[in-house]
């Protein structure tokens, strides 16, 4: 149970929502403490809708920012505040981009849809944007879920088969609050043709139950990260207003084009959401630099020292900061790119797609590298390593000297005997031993773990398709050395690995089936049995609530 005190902390949201003066001020609040450990999983999930609904007042973004893709629309999404509360950012690029994003443009002929996107941008509402299915990811322009005309002219909205769920968009009733949702079905008219795939706007519940028709099922919540209560969605035969669809009846763009037009604010969040990546690795830099120099160690002649002074857990910190400083600006010219309507729409979706590819390997190789910069695995490598080099004993010698995964090992060996000599005098344990000699430890003791693998499977008879494909995985860890000095360019070793695959794949099939691994399997994507069996399991929320929130449109 969580105790009264905890709880006052964060039942106190709409006062501190009137006194914030900046996000520095709301980021040092009470409510954006760590929540108890004792919060329930609706608690939580509260929490971040309060958090969302702070922000958005203290940022003050207009339906203009979201209309015109403002600066203030895109530097919201690469607010540090981000970083404190995943789930609060996800609820808000939900709402400001894709909700009140689609929204907008039809609000030129319908002035009555403001008091809906106002709502939204105040977070008096869950605003939701309903696109793919279970059965429809990236090729959303097959999605099933249908919107049939009546006589009458309303609209009945229909789920016509469990895989036509509407995937992760969170429609259940723990925030509190109602919940309307522009939801992607396809147009049926009387005499049952599709009119192609349209936008309209339903009230999914009042915050206490959901509306009558349509069902939640919430889906688990992800590890490491804040609750959002993502959930597979079902609409049964949900009576609509003809006012619920927007925009005209007839639709005069080519499928195609109006398909894409109707769901262009997906591209906008390709540029906007990697924004994020940005605050994501400034702090995660900064964490790791704070506790880098917190973290006091041993060193040179028994001397404490902060581990920050080691090159192997400086480097990474030193990447991260060079990274973020040049994200950025990088960021901010992608806007102003994403924004010229004179450049070719094509071209501007291929700038925030390569904004996206940059600014996301980044961060993952980033987050990587300062997570284990004092992990296990480099504090062995290095004591390994040092040790190899200084000559105190050697590894078990290459059976093979002559493949290229020897002598790539070889060379990596040779290369920090001759840096132990020229630059550190010998010395293992001088700054320059730190400097140049550190970072080459991990690589070093990878390429000998991974010859040792090679040479074992080859004594032990594994298929020779198996040996190519990992041999060629091993090169591709280090591409440089082997187009340098092992005659391998990039051409080779891109036929290589297509070579490899292209024997390899006929035996997967086999592989699989015969690696004795579906006793131990129960992932709900591996078979619709357990697809089944996993969603029938979900926690389920139906009602009868009746929509008010669209009783003026």
């Amino acid at each position: 149970m969580t105790s009264a005190i905890e709880k006052a902390s964060f039942e106190k949201p709409r006062p501190l929502q009137e006194s914030i003066i900046s996000i520095t001020d709301l980021a040092l609040s009470p409510l954006y403490k760590p929540a108890p450990r004792t919060f329930s999983l609706q608690e939580c999930t509260r929490l971040s809708y309060q958090r969302a609904k702070a922000f958005s007042h203290a940022y003050g973004l207009t339906i203009q920012d979201v209309l015109q893709l403002t600066p203030k629309f895109f530097k919201m999404h690469m607010h540090d505040i981000a970083v404190l509360d995943g789930g609060a950012f996800t609820l808000l690029t939900i709402q400001c981009n894709l909700f009140v994003g689609t929204v907008a443009p039809f609000a030129t002929n319908r002035p009555e849809l403001q008091t809906i996107m106002q709502a939204a941008l105040k977070f008096d509402i869950s605003a939701q944007f309903m696109l793919t299915e279970v059965n429809h990811g990236l090729d959303a322009r097959n999605i099933q879920t249908t919107a049939t005309i009546l006589s009458n002219g309303d609209i009945d909205l229909h789920t016509p088969s469990p895989n036509d769920a509407k995937v992760m968009p969170p429609t259940t009733p723990r925030s509190g609050i109602p919940i309307i949702a522009v939801v992607m079905a396809r147009l049926i008219n009387e005499e049952k043709d599709c009119c192609g795939i349209r936008p309209f706007l339903v009230q999914i519940g009042d915050g206490k139950e959901m509306c009558k028709g349509v069902i939640s099922k919430a889906l688990p919540m992800r590890g490491g990260t804040r609750p959002v209560d993502h959930a597979l969605t079902y609409f049964n035969h949900v009576r609509l207003p003809k006012s619920a669809l927007l925009g005209k009846l007839e639709e005069t763009k080519p499928e195609r084009e109006a398909f894409l037009s109707t769901i262009h604010r997906v591209a906008v969040g390709t540029l906007a959401l990697s924004g994020a990546a940005i605050p994501c690795l400034k702090v995660a830099v900064f964490n790791a630099y704070r506790f880098s120099c917190n973290r006091i160690v041993s060193g040179q002649d028994a001397k404490p020292m902060a581990v920050i002074g080691f090159r192997t857990q400086h480097l990474p910190i030193l990447h991260g900061v060079a990274q973020y400083s040049v994200l950025e600006p990088f960021f901010l010219s992608a806007i102003e790119a994403f924004r010229d309507k004179g450049i070719d729409p094509r071209v501007r979706h291929g700038i925030a797609t390569v904004f996206k590819a940059a600014a996301l390997s980044h961060f993952d190789k980033k987050i990587r590298g300062v997570s284990t910069a004092e992990g296990d695995i480099r504090v062995l490598a290095i004591r390994l390593a040092s040790e190899l080099l200084i000559g105190r004993y050697q590894m078990p010698p290459p059976k093979d000297p002559n493949s290229p995964i020897s002598r790539h090992e070889t060379s990596l060996i040779s290369e920090g005997k001759a840096l132990l000599q020229q630059s550190a005098k010998g010395m293992h344990r001088s700054e320059r031993f730190n400097r140049d000699i550190l970072p080459l430890a991990l690589p070093l003791v990878e390429a000998i773990g991974y010859r040792m693998a090679f040479e074992a499977a080859k004594e032990a008879n594994i298929d020779s398709k198996l040996l190519d494909m990992y041999e060629i995985g091993v090169i591709k860890e280090d591409p440089a050395w082997y187009a340098e000095q092992g005659g391998l360019d990039r051409e080779i070793q891109r036929e290589m690995e297509s070579q490899a695959a292209d024997a390899l794949l006929p035996d997967l099939k086999d592989i699989m089936r015969d690696s004795g691994l579906q006793a131990y399997s129960n992932a709900p994507m591996t078979s619709k049995g357990l697809w089944d069996e996993f969603v029938a399991g979900l926690e389920t929320f139906e009602g009868n609530a009746t929509p008010n929130l669209l009783s003026r449109l």
